[in-house]
């Protein structure tokens, strides 16, 4: 029991912490959440949040509280207390320690407390503070049962509430539901042009699918079996239902990426008209196989310009959007296990609907070799005349070759920022990627790759954002390039874009340490001229008339 608990031996001796880790605690014990319906500022503490009193000390905890409210205590405020599904509770004495510490305007100037899932210990503890807090601040206080009860009193919405106490609540009500008035359209189910709007440049990519890769790629990409294991089905359906009545929602307070994956693939799933629809499935399945020739890029094209060209912007967007965490997360296949076989299985089946179940599963299904079978094994080309491809082959080609079907699509420049951290360790893939550690030392200059050419292709192209659906209006002149890296920044192996110019580099194929290929930013930056090659798809170049090797260059300078 909380009145049993020993007090520390010496009081006057605090146990050591470490900053980090209580800046850490304050987080969760203790936040603002706007303002209540009365313009009040809403201070919510939560006491899930309490830690072991054996690592923090209390006195230093207490100290750190009465900082933060002293930020709104000078005007009126209200206090959301959240009291259930604490595993830790402070003694009688530090409670009456902290109460004494409150002065005059923390209890005057708090207008509202509510105590949301009142616990034993709390009920015991304003009872007992009855004798020596006056009636006055008794009428200030609230019990609230359940969060659906709160939210008449409060906007919820405002409040980031820790999964725990979101466990507490099921034990109240199995669903928790809005006043009409603060009913809000879901996340889920709603269509993508509604979500999105009808036009737009990557950046109104849907929060959940945001949230979701922002906290895979910062922890989860070295997680065993991701997209393909299930997380705790309660807290799954409590993070989707909070992200449609417009919570702010903290998945890694969750602690789970698989959580956060399967949440990926929900949205996807869940969408009324699929990425593919059935119109497309005869478009996929003339895509031509991948073949053992790296200069063959016959399927690239195609998918650029007959499958990406057939859906609508805003899909083509958010398709670019999964694939590209796709490409990420099967970079670490090492040792999460899931290449871009895999992942392309798991997430195909929640891009396609029709009215024939079988055939869906057919278009999920990888052709050729076996799933089981050896890395970098050749799918067999199909007999003249036929037409073996599915959407599964095209997900594993966009996922192997993401930044040369890709290359095109502007996305968040926050994602390929952390995108660009998480490629730094080597990997035992067909496309290995050795990037800076340290995005910081990344300038303007190096974002520029120079060409050596002749006078006469000397011409300036900047990056344009050419939508997939409009690849085909462009002129023959034109050629749009992903930002173009300088040689310690990325190395792209087994592309055939770069193809071209590792050929024309040195005649036994090795690779020239100055032709690199770099991922689409939102920055802008001028390369040097490029050769264009009539109306090859945007993003493939030939090779310099007479490129420059550094090894011959070292010999005439010595």
């Amino acid at each position: 029991m909380p009145w049993n608990r020993p007090a520390h031996p010496d009081e006057s001796i605090l146990p050591e912490y470490d900053p980090q880790k209580l800046e850490e605690i304050m987080e969760g014990l203790i936040t603002q959440a706007g303002v209540d319906y009365e313009t009040r500022p809403m201070v919510v503490m939560t006491a899930a949040a309490m830690p072991d009193p054996q690592e923090v000390s209390y006195d230093v905890l207490l100290a750190c509280v009465l900082s933060t409210l002293d930020l709104y205590v000078e005007s009126d405020y209200t206090v959301v207390f959240f009291a259930g599904g604490s595993k830790y509770n402070p003694g009688w004495n530090w409670v009456w320690k902290a109460y004494r510490s409150l002065s005059r305007k923390y209890r005057k100037n708090l207008k509202k407390l509510y105590i949301v899932h009142s616990s034993l210990f709390s009920k015991i503890l304003v009872s007992m503070a009855g004798a020596i807090i006056s009636p006055k601040f008794f009428r200030k206080i609230q019990y609230v049962k359940t969060l659906s009860e709160l939210a008449h009193y409060i906007p919820i919405t405002q409040i980031n509430i820790a999964p725990e106490v979101y466990k507490e609540n099921l034990k109240h009500e199995k669903t928790i539901t809005l006043p009409e008035e603060l009913q809000r359209a879901a996340v889920f189910r709603v269509p993508l042009d509604e979500l999105i709007g009808p036009k737009t440049s990557g950046l109104g990519i849907p929060r959940p699918l945001r949230d979701c890769a922002e906290y895979i790629r910062s922890s989860g990409l070295d997680v065993e079996g991701l997209f393909r294991r299930s997380p705790n089905s309660v807290l799954l359906r409590q993070a989707q239902d909070a992200y449609d009545r417009g919570h702010p929602v903290t998945l890694s307070s969750f602690g789970d990426p698989h959580l956060a994956a399967v949440l990926f693939k929900i949205f996807f799933h869940e969408l009324p008209e699929p990425l593919f629809a059935e119109s497309t499935y005869s478009i996929i399945r003339r895509c031509p196989p991948p073949s053992d020739d790296p200069e063959d890029t016959a399927a690239i094209t195609y998918i650029r310009e007959e499958i990406l060209a057939s859906l609508s912007e805003n899909a083509s967007y958010v398709l670019a959007f999964a694939l590209h965490l796709m490409h990420d997360v099967s970079l670490h296949s090492g040792k999460n296990r899931m290449d871009a076989t895999n992942l392309a299985l798991c997430l195909s089946p929640n891009l396609v609907r029709s009215r024939n179940p079988g055939i869906d599963v057919q278009m999920c299904q990888m052709p050729g070799p076996s799933v089981h079978s050896p890395p970098g094994t050749p799918t067999p080309k199909s007999p003249a005349g036929t037409s073996s491809s599915t959407l599964g082959l095209v997900l594993k080609i966009c996922i192997e070759r993401y930044f040369e079907i890709f290359d095109e699509y502007d996305l968040d420049a926050s994602t390929l920022t952390t995108s660009r951290s998480s490629h730094s360790a080597p990997q035992s893939q067909p496309s290995t990627v050795v990037m800076h550690d340290n995005d910081d030392d990344i300038d303007d200059a190096d974002l520029i790759m120079t060409v050596e050419t002749s006078p006469s292709m000397k011409t300036t192209v900047q990056r344009k954002f050419i939508p997939g659906h409009r690849r085909n209006e462009t002129k023959d002149s034109e050629v749009s390039l992903g930002s173009l890296l300088s040689d310690n920044e990325a190395t792209i192996d087994g592309h055939a874009v770069n193809l071209a110019m590792a050929k024309g580099a040195s005649g036994s194929g090795r690779r020239s340490p100055h032709n690199t290929l770099g991922r689409s930013t939102s920055q802008k930056s001028t390369v040097s001229g490029v050769q264009t090659t009539g109306t090859v798809a945007s993003g493939f170049f030939t090779p310099p008339s007479h490129p420059s090797s550094p090894k011959k260059d070292a010999q005439e300078k010595m």
